[in-house]
């Protein structure tokens, strides 16, 4: 409801079956617009004021409560109700001045009201019972006079208007208040539940699994916890797009969810990873069957954006008490059990055991030790020599990493690169790498060593890394070495993620006069279409097949394609891990062009190589 400004509602009913009073409270409530308009304009004229605005009532009449109880009901349905109203006491023939106040209360209670009478018709007591006498109620006896009436008529009104508008601004406040628990809940919901799944996370996990734990404890009851990790989830994210990996999250979920028990709970706990919560184990051999139950729904093809994906998964498992009586403890050796299916073949189950806690411990040191590793000068690089298999003469080197750290002497590429890869701390390892070897290869041209390329291995992370490109330049630009004799090693698997985007990167590369060669050659896709779209200057052999070439028939025939290949793609051919002169002979027989090897050298620091690099000059 609206009313003009600094008005409010002024409408009164006056309710009487006495037609003289309604014409006493027109002239006492009424106004004559004429003549307080032209009072207004002497006013002004005698005293410079403005002319003052005079608010008047509206006054509408009704001679018995049941008329009056039709307009008060009009009144509300046009949104312009009555602020309060003049009753009296006495009505025949109809409802008298109690009953009417009942009546018009049921429909309006918020109407104020005059009780007009001359008569002790009714003990307070008696009203007291009839009608709930509070605030909206004053009673006015009779004879009254003009100020009386005015001061109520005036007193009420505006009282009307206050509740109304203390009614509305509560109103404003609740909706207020009801919108700001609202976003509480939202705020709490998205702290707890995963956006992507809605599955609870990982702060409801660790409540719930404490209080599984604590009733387990009570009831002397056993739980187990499940870790389950997507294998290669990656390749789907990165091959397939985001959008698609989102969606396979999404209906992994809710397969997980529909396989396990009610009373059960699935968490998602990481990217690609999520956590089960068994509850009442009887015995832990229970949960064989609800890991192979979860493995069998997830290896069943899932139809995604028109794709029919097949995803498998490895599972991990510890058990309440006996492998921990703390929710981090438990999540912990689930998890490293489910790495332990994952280096064991994947798409299978473990559970936890001592010796997997001692390598994840083993694990977490290596991590450790590698985020101060290059602060503390402990990373060195050494060099494996190339050779030139007609001319015998050195071509390059490739830049080996080692790590020497002071308690426990050189830790093995193989225990830390993995650790790095997973951690992320493989970025600036490489980027380190990188500048460290077009340093030291600048350091050999200034040494007047005869022309040798340098090979760097460049991880998939550093691949995808946003500034990669600009690392690039950036250190040839600081070490001032020549593009061309720097090589990079890529494996398959970083160029078959994101066509497109490994294509602008390659061409980039390549204008700039970076060399490229594909690593591992053999072990992953070995594909010519991607071999003709790339801008590829050299393949490698990975020592796998170079291994058996004298003994084994099927890797001597994998080689002699790769060579074969390379050479009718006027790529160098380079061949890895050649450590015997039967392997020699072979892939100079083949027209290998290049090799590396223990047969020839091990990787060597910067200042033996030099020498070793002079002595075959």
């Amino acid at each position: 409801m609206s009313w003009p400004p600094n008005t409010g509602n002024r409408r009164i009913l006056v309710i009487d079956d006495t037609p003289s009073i309604h014409q006493d409270f027109q002239k006492i409530l009424g106004s004559d617009r004429d003549s307080e308009a032209a009072l207004a304009s002497s006013e002004a004229a005698l005293f410079g004021d403005a002319p003052t605005v005079r608010q008047a009532f509206e006054l509408d009449s009704a001679y018995q409560g049941q008329e009056a109880l039709a307009m008060v009901i009009c009144a509300l349905a046009e949104n312009r109700p009555y602020a309060m109203a003049f009753i009296d006491m006495r009505m025949p023939p109809g409802w008298d001045g109690v009953e009417t106040i009942e009546r018009l209360w049921q429909v309006d209670p918020q109407l104020q009201i005059a009780l007009c009478t001359a008569y002790s018709d009714y003990s307070w007591e008696t009203m007291s019972e009839r009608l709930e006498l509070g605030d909206r109620l004053l009673i006015l006896k009779k004879p009254f006079d003009n100020i009386e009436i005015r001061q109520m008529a005036n007193a009420l009104t505006v009282k009307w208007q206050m509740t109304q508008d203390a009614a509305l601004k509560m109103s404003c406040l609740e909706k207020t208040i009801e919108e700001r628990a609202l976003e509480l809940l939202k705020m709490s919901h998205l702290l707890q539940y995963d956006a992507l799944t809605d599955l609870p996370n990982g702060t409801l996990l660790q409540d719930r699994l404490t209080q599984a734990m604590s009733i387990s404890c009570r009831h002397r009851t056993q739980l187990a916890v499940i870790f389950l990790g997507l294998d290669r989830f990656k390749r789907i994210n990165n091959g397939m797009g985001h959008p698609i990996g989102d969606a396979l999250l999404k209906s992994v979920a809710g397969r997980l969810v529909a396989t396990v028990r009610k009373s059960d709970s699935v968490f998602r706990h990481g990217a690609d990873e999520f956590v089960l919560l068994l509850t009442d184990v009887t015995h832990p051999q229970q949960t064989i069957g609800i890991a192979e139950k979860l493995l069998a729904a997830l290896r069943m093809p899932q139809c995604i954006a028109g794709h029919d994906i097949s995803i498998t998964a490895s599972l991990g498992i510890s058990i309440y008490p006996s492998d921990g009586e703390d929710a981090d403890t438990l999540i912990k050796k689930a998890e490293a059990a489910m790495h332990n299916a994952k280096e064991n073949g994947r798409d299978d189950f473990r559970f936890f055991l001592t010796d997997m806690n001692l390598r994840a411990r083993e694990q977490q040191s290596i991590e450790d030790g590698l985020r101060h590793a290059l602060e503390q000068h402990e990373f060195v690089l050494h060099y494996q020599p190339k050779l030139n298999l007609e001319t015998g003469a050195i071509t390059g080197a490739e830049a080996l990493i080692r790590w020497w750290r002071p308690d426990r002497g050189f830790v093995s590429p193989a225990q830390f690169i993995p650790i790095a890869e997973d951690s992320g701390l493989i970025v600036p390892i490489s980027q380190w790498v990188l500048r460290e070897a077009c340093r030291q290869a600048r350091a050999w041209r200034d040494a007047d060593l005869p022309p040798l390329s340098m090979a760097v291995n460049i991880s998939p992370l550093e691949f995808r890394n946003k500034g990669f490109l600009e690392g690039i330049r950036a250190v040839l630009h600081e070490t001032q070495l020549e593009p061309h004799y720097l090589e990079l090693e890529i494996t398959e698997g970083v160029l078959m993620q994101n066509i497109e985007s490994t294509g602008s990167v390659l061409r980039a590369l390549h204008d700039m006069g970076v060399r490229l060669a594909i690593d591992d050659f053999g072990t992953g896709y070995s594909s010519l279409s991607y071999l003709r779209r790339f801008p590829v200057d050299a393949l490698k052999i990975d020592q796998s097949f170079v291994r058996d070439i004298s003994t084994d028939a099927g890797d001597a025939a994998i080689v002699s394609a790769i060579i074969s290949m390379g050479r009718s793609l006027k790529l160098r051919v380079i061949a890895e891990g050649v450590e015997t002169a039967e392997q020699l002979a072979f892939l100079r027989a083949q027209g290998c062009e290049e090799m590396q090897g223990y047969y020839y050298s091990k990787p060597l620091p910067a200042d033996q190589f030099e020498v070793f690099a002079r002595s075959k000059a």
